[in-house]
């Protein structure tokens, strides 16, 4: 490669510099750097009064008006954080709408501008330099500002997050223009310490938000985030991998669990250097276990910092583990690391034969694992009393003592793997040459044997002896019945969305009442195990929703989540929402429209229900939002929002698509599913991609804005919130020659102007009701008018929910 410069001698000198600064970080000792970020230490000849300095990163204006400020002693010869007393303030315009639409949930108004007393800061970008360079010194020996430093930093540590790592990942980089890190928490006095950070390693470099106590912990309030320069998010993550510094591309994982529901692993990780300069690789890891050592196949034993071990199961000091290479990354290098670790709560025995395995969270990993893939070869052992199933295919069992040792292979790439274990009853069958396996516990966790012994206890006895008893609650009485419905469901989501991405589906019982889809291993709660008389005897009354619709649910995220990932948390209704909808569609199978139907209605109304603080969850946010809808103004609208709207809006696009007339009136929609399928087979998709599959199958009808894009129906229905209001009104007269005038009009309201949507229009006629057409509706009030061979018995819109939308007819 040529470097052309106008000074020849300016690229040599900047050559010879870089070479230089390379050989400084690498003879920098990170043990003493992590020790002088962890314990910091202020300088008292760096204090100053300041009086008006403004720091600006993109749209983060931060004005120290007056005050004092001080900054710490330097890591590594860098220095990393200032403390503030006095007066600021803060200002930021959002990047959007819809990020307005966020800021006005927590500060009630369009724009941020709030004034703050105190301030920490943290960088590892050109900070001191462009402040120190303002200022003039006034050596100071208070101690004030220190403490204020270290007592912030504490409080960010005891609430998780993983700033410290960070910081010292980009200090210990060679590269610090790439990892430029700045962060300011800000003590306002409307919001207590708001957290404002430019990190150049995140896609959306900009965020904004607090540490709060929600749901029971201490959690983040996203109030904003979004990226620098103007860009939009669709943008920064067409490859959402594109600041990743490595990728990993294989894990060697050798594990063993015993009876006492400990965890003993090593675990290797082969990767590739996406980059240059990185000294400091971070991972995710449950930091109930402990690692004892991490290892280089080339440099031997490494460097390694681990956050605290958890102390109560709410408590999170963070889940991070920073390895230290010997020196900086190569781009292209290759190399595998070796962790050994073990820890006693990531495993959790939860009853005679049951335990519980943290699907999270036990070997190393990157955060959105599901916009890459990785090859997974597992070995197990465990008490040989026990039985043990993975993702992957089992390529070896054999017997060591004791212990029974079993080995697993992907056979492609996988976004995650996961295991679990215990006394299990097992249940086979093979159907269209998928083998299905249900491993059941053949005794009830400890919490479903205490509620089975304390509803028996209370049974009439003697005379009035005769209620039925709950039994044990085994979950391996309904082991058949289990695999028989799996497979079921198997059948209907291969006529839907193509050929199911593994070799063989396992699925297993857990002690809770939530799922988890693993490629190849499904998760469901004790309670879907359970038969009708039992689940009523538990006062449960929900029946489908545990069992056809909850197993459906769950084993559709073999397509969305794995055959088929996502880019950002912004596109992670495409799991959850299509994993919504495809647990409604078996239902519609399964059992009958009723009760389809009511389903789908029960979301609306879950939807346009209010929370704690009276927000209507629909208006929470769009569910292109993800998880940011989760906050303390809201704690359960992410699961409304990105479930139950992202599952309607995959509804209305099958119910646009859909042909009553043609002669399988799914293929359409069944087409486009399937070519979503084909098209992203084993790799993330984002919102984009999906709309544009759907745009080649969208029939004319839908193609309000006369550009063949549903740009509209993504606009309202993805981007954005709102929930129509449509009146509908007709009349039908006579008109001659055997025919009939319908005449009429549909009146819209609750949706900001410009608002489109078509409308089914559905007649009924001899006792059956059927689909008519459509209406489209581009305003406030849309006429219609048309003629009919026949009088009506009536006419209706939105029969089959086909529409989100509130119907007055």
């Amino acid at each position: 490669m040529k470097i052309r410069s106008r000074n020849g001698g300016r690229s040599v000198r900047c050559l010879a510099a870089a070479g230089f600064l390379a050989m400084r970080l690498a003879a920098q000792d990170p043990a003493s750097i992590w020790k002088a970020l962890s314990q910091p230490a202020f300088d008292s000849e760096k204090s100053a009064p300041v009086h008006n300095l403004t720091l600006v990163r993109d749209r983060i204006q931060i004005t120290l008006a007056e005050g004092v400020i001080q900054f710490a002693q330097p890591a590594g010869g860098v220095v990393f954080g200032a403390a503030f007393a006095g007066r600021g303030r803060v200002q930021l315009e959002p990047a959007s709408q819809a990020e307005k639409q966020q800021l006005r949930l927590f500060l009630k108004r369009d724009s941020l501008d709030l004034e703050f007393t105190e301030a920490v800061f943290c960088f590892a970008d050109n900070t001191f330099e462009e402040l120190g360079g303002q200022v003039h010194w006034a050596p100071s020996a208070d101690t004030r500002l220190g403490r204020l430093y270290h007592d912030r930093q504490q409080e960010r540590e005891d609430a998780g997050a993983e700033l410290l790592p960070r910081l010292f990942q980009s200090i210990l980089s060679a590269d610090r223009q790439r990892t430029a890190l700045f962060s300011a928490d800000l003590k306002t006095k409307e919001k207590d310490w708001v957290h404002f950070r430019f990190d150049a390693l995140e896609p959306e470099e900009i965020t904004v938000g607090r540490w709060t106590n929600w749901d029971g912990a201490i959690r983040y309030d996203a109030w904003l985030s979004f990226p620098a320069g103007g860009r939009s998010a669709g943008d920064v993550f067409r490859d959402p991998l594109a600041k990743e510094g490595f990728q990993v591309r294989g894990y060697s994982i050798s594990a063993a669990v015993t009876r006492n529901a400990e965890l003993h692993a090593a675990t290797k990780v082969t990767l590739d250097h996406r980059a240059a300069g990185d000294r400091t690789l971070l991972f995710g890891l449950d930091s109930n276990l402990r690692v004892e050592s991490v290892k280089d196949a080339q440099s031997g034993a490494l460097l390694f910092f681990q956050s605290r071990e958890k102390k109560e199961r709410n408590q999170s000091y963070g889940d991070s583990i920073a390895v230290v290479l010997p020196e900086p990354a190569r781009s292209g290098q290759s190399r595998t690391l070796e962790f050994q670790y073990s820890g006693k709560r990531a495993v959790r025995k939860v009853g005679q034969g049951n335990f519980f395995c943290e699907s999270y969270g036990w070997y190393p990993a990157r955060p959105n694992s599901f916009a890459a893939r990785a090859d997974f070869e597992m070995t197990f052992r465990c008490p040989r009393s026990y039985t043990l199933v993975a993702t992957g295919s089992k390529v070896n069992e054999t017997t060591d003592g004791d212990m029974a040792v079993t080995s697993w292979k992907s056979d492609i790439p996988l976004a995650v793997a996961g295991f679990a274990f215990g006394d299990y009853k097992v249940y086979k069958e093979t159907t269209d040459k998928i083998d299905v396996e249900i491993y059941a516990n053949r005794n009830p966790d400890q919490f479903m044997q205490a509620v089975g012994d304390s509803i028996d206890s209370h049974l009439p006895t003697g005379p009035l002896a005769g209620a039925p008893a709950v039994g044990t609650l085994s979950p391996a009485a309904l082991v058949k019945t289990m695999g028989i419905e799996i497979s079921n469901t198997l059948r209907l989501f291969e006529k839907f969305f193509g050929p199911y991405p593994y070799k063989r589906l396992a699925v297993t019982n857990i002690p809770y009442s939530y799922g988890q889809g693993w490629p190849s291993l499904i998760y469901l709660s004790a309670l879907s195990f359970l038969d009708t008389t039992q689940r009523q005897a538990l006062g449960v009354t929900q029946h489908v929703v545990l069992t056809d619709f909850f197993r459906a649910h769950e084993v559709s995220h073999q397509w969305w989540g794995h055959r088929v990932g996502w880019k950002s948390y912004h596109d992670q209704w495409i799991s959850e929402g299509f994993a919504e909808f495809s647990g409604n569609l078996y239902v519609r199978y399964r059992k009958n429209e009723k009760e389809w139907l009511a389903r789908l209605r029960q979301d609306k109304q879950e939807l346009l229900a209010r929370d704690q603080h009276n927000h209507v969850y629909e208006s929470v946010g769009p569910v292109w939002m993800g998880q940011r809808l989760a906050s303390s103004e809201s704690p359960g609208a992410y699961s409304v929002v990105v479930y139950k709207k992202g599952g309607y809006i995959l509804h209305m696009l099958r119910m646009m698509l859909f042909d009553p007339r043609g002669q399988d009136p799914e293929a359409r929609f069944i087409a486009m599913m399937q070519d979503f399928c084909r098209t992203f087979q084993n790799k993330p998709a984002s919102t984009e991609d999906f709309k544009a599959v759907a745009e080649k199958y969208m029939t004319p009808t839908m193609d309000l804005d006369g550009n063949h894009r549903l740009d509209w129906f993504f606009r309202q229905y993805v981007y954005d919130t709102g929930v129509p209001h449509y009146g509908f009104r007709y009349t039908v007269q006579e008109a001659g020659g055997g025919k009939w005038k319908v005449a009429g009009t549909i009146t819209q309201s609750g949706v900001p102007a410009g608002w489109k949507d078509i409308l089914r229009l559905y007649i009924r006629a001899s006792n059956r009701t059927a689909p008519l057409g459509w209406i489209a509706t581009t305003g406030t009030d849309t006429p219609f008018e048309f003629l009919l061979p026949m009088k009506p018995e009536k006419l209706s819109v939105n029969e089959s929910e086909d529409l989100l939308a509130e119907i007055k007819q």
